[in-house]
Formats: structure tokens, C-alpha cells, sequence
């Protein structure tokens, strides 16, 4: 009769979860969960950036309502009102746990797919800020001629405005630089951005029992 042998698990207490602080859902905690200061020092970069994404959207939402708030029309006030509820909680919920979080887990797994993940969330906030760019190359001269005309009421819109540029500005840059850095660390443990095939031998070597079929007789 064969005999097994059991091994029991006991796993320490779980710590709360602390994010967010007004409602946690998950535990995250860069200092207590790694001791690796390189991999810190990135996940304190790519959380500085989840922070400054939030700045940047509040003030492009401030620019929105502004506007509309210039035109006089409630209906375009609440419309903009309700728009910069639903991307401010969406926006940055996605970039937390699509792009920092998927480093977050990489780094404390030593996970290559998660690893691919947080480049796909940097490539979707890389191209964002990109195509911001490219909009101001068209619409900067309107900008400027609402300084020129001196029409003050679009003074603090304009504002506004230019600022939420220059953060994407900046965001994407230290986005760029960030993707930089941590993908030198991806490589150096031997990672691929693609998986690899497999095109070696199968591995029996933790297999404890192997049949092979031979002219309908069973071998063990």
C-alpha cells in the first residue's frame, strides 16, 4: 500500500491591506515588502508617477470645466463634471494596477510576464502623452493668440491648460526614462519581452511514475 507523507503550510498573519487609505483593498508597501534598493528605488519612481498622473488629470479636468463654465451652459458643466468623476477614478485606478502594480508584483515574483505587463501600461501612457504632444504642435498658436488678444476671461482656462501640458511633458519623459532603467534590469535576469519556445526536450526529472505505450502493452 503506498504511504504519503503530508507537509502542512503555516503561513504568518496576512497584513491588513492600507491602499488606498480612504478605502484599502490591497496591501502595498514598498519599503516592508523589498529589500532589493534597486528595485525600490524603481517602484518609488513608477508610485511618484501613479501621484503626478492624478495631478495631471485633476488640472486638465480644472481647464474642461472652466471652459465650459465660460460658455455659460449648466448642461456642459455637469457633462463635464460627470466626464472628470468617471476618468479621474478610472484613469489612475488603471494606470495603478495595470502598469505600477504589475511592476510591483514582477519585482517581489521575479516574474517575466508581469514584467511584460507594466511595459504594455507604459507603452498605453508613453503613446498618451505623445499624442498630447503632437496636439499641442497644433493647437499652441490658439493658445498664444488668447494672450495676444488680451482676452482675459480665457486667461486662467489657458492657464490651466499649458500647465496640463507641461505635466504630460514631463510625465512622458520620466516615463521613457523609467522604461529605460527597468528594462536593463529585465534583461539582466535573462528575460524576454517575448516568450520563448520551447523547443527542447520535456523535463521528466520530477516525474514520479512514466508509461509509455508500446504495441498496446503498458509499461510502468
Amino acid at each position: 500500500m503506498p504511504q504519503y507523507t503530508i507537509f502542512v503550510i503555516e503561513h504568518g498573519d496576512q497584513p491588513a491591506f492600507n491602499w488606498p487609505s480612504c478605502c484599502p483593498i490591497i496591501y502595498h508597501d514598498i519599503e516592508a515588502e523589498f529589500t532589493d534598493e534597486r528595485a525600490k528605488k524603481l517602484l518609488r519612481r513608477s508610485y511618484f508617477l501613479c501621484k503626478l498622473y492624478i495631478a495631471m488629470l485633476v488640472v486638465h479636468s480644472c481647464a474642461d470645466i472652466a471652459i465650459a463654465a465660460l460658455a455659460m451652459n449648466v448642461a456642459n458643466i455637469l457633462a463635464e463634471l460627470l466626464g472628470s468623476l468617471i476618468y479621474l477614478t478610472l484613469m489612475p485606478f488603471g494606470d495603478f494596477f495595470g502598469r505600477h502594480l504589475s511592476l510591483y508584483v514582477a519585482f517581489k515574483h521575479n516574474s517575466e510576464s508581469s514584467f511584460r505587463y507594466y511595459f504594455i501600461g507604459e507603452a498605453i501612457i508613453i503613446i498618451f502623452g505623445l499624442g498630447i504632444g503632437i496636439g499641442f504642435i497644433f493647437s499652441g498658436l490658439r493658445l498664444i493668440n488668447i494672450f495676444k488678444i488680451r482676452l482675459v476671461r480665457l486667461y486662467f482656462p489657458g492657464i490651466l491648460i499649458i500647465l496640463f501640458i507641461l505635466l504630460a511633458f514631463v510625465q512622458t519623459i520620466l516615463h521613457i526614462i523609467l522604461t529605460i532603467q527597468v528594462y536593463r534590469n529585465f534583461k539582466s535576469r535573462n528575460f524576454t519581452l517575448f516568450p520563448r519556445r520551447n523547443t527542447g526536450a520535456p523535463n521528466t526529472a520530477n516525474t514520479a511514475n512514466v508509461f509509455t505505450t508500446t504495441r498496446g502493452r503498458r509499461i510502468n
